[in-house]
C-alpha cells in the first residue's frame, strides 16, 4: 500500500490520536472557540460602525460587492494566520510533522466557518439589544 491520500490524511489526522494519548482532538474545541471569540469581537465591532452582517450587506449593497469582499478578506487574515500557526503546532505535537496545506485546509474549515457564524450572530445580537435600549426621543426633563 502506498502513502495515504490528502483527504485520508486529514481525517486520519482529525480521528487519530489526540495531544493527550487518547482519541480527543483538543484542535476540534480550541480552533472554532478562538474563531468564535473573534466573530464575536468582530461582529460588535460591526454592528457599532452600524453595518449589516456581511451576508446580508453583500445581498443589499449590489455596488459595493468588491469593497465588501475586499474587507471581509483583510478581516479573515487574522482568523485564519492563528488557525494555520494553531494547527502547525497541533499537528507537530500529536503527529510529530507539520502538513502546511492541511493546515490551511483544517484551519479553514475548523477556524473560518465559525468565524463567520458567530460574527453573523454577533452583530444581530448587538444590533437587536443596542435598538432596543436606545431612547426613541430626547431625554426629558
Amino acid at each position: 500500500m502506498g502513502h495515504p491520500g490528502f483527504w485520508d490524511s486529514i481525517v486520519n489526522d482529525l480521528t487519530g490520536r489526540g495531544l493527550f494519548g487518547g482519541s480527543f482532538q483538543i484542535r476540534l474545541v480550541l480552533q472554532p472557540l478562538l474563531a468564535m471569540l473573534l466573530g464575536i469581537r468582530v461582529g460588535i465591532r460591526d454592528a457599532k460602525r452600524g453595518d449589516a452582517p456581511f451576508f446580508q450587506a453583500l445581498m443589499q449593497q449590489k455596488g459595493r460587492r468588491g469593497d465588501m469582499l475586499f474587507k471581509a478578506a483583510r478581516d479573515a487574515v487574522f482568523p485564519l494566520a492563528v488557525a494555520f500557526v494553531i494547527d502547525c503546532i497541533l499537528q507537530r505535537l500529536i503527529n510529530h510533522r507539520i502538513r502546511p496545506v492541511a493546515a490551511i485546509f483544517v484551519g479553514g474549515l475548523l477556524v473560518f466557518v465559525p468565524f463567520l457564524i458567530v460574527r453573523a450572530l454577533a452583530n444581530r445580537a448587538w444590533r437587536h439589544g443596542h435598538h432596543r435600549a436606545a431612547p426613541a426621543g430626547k431625554p426629558s426633563r
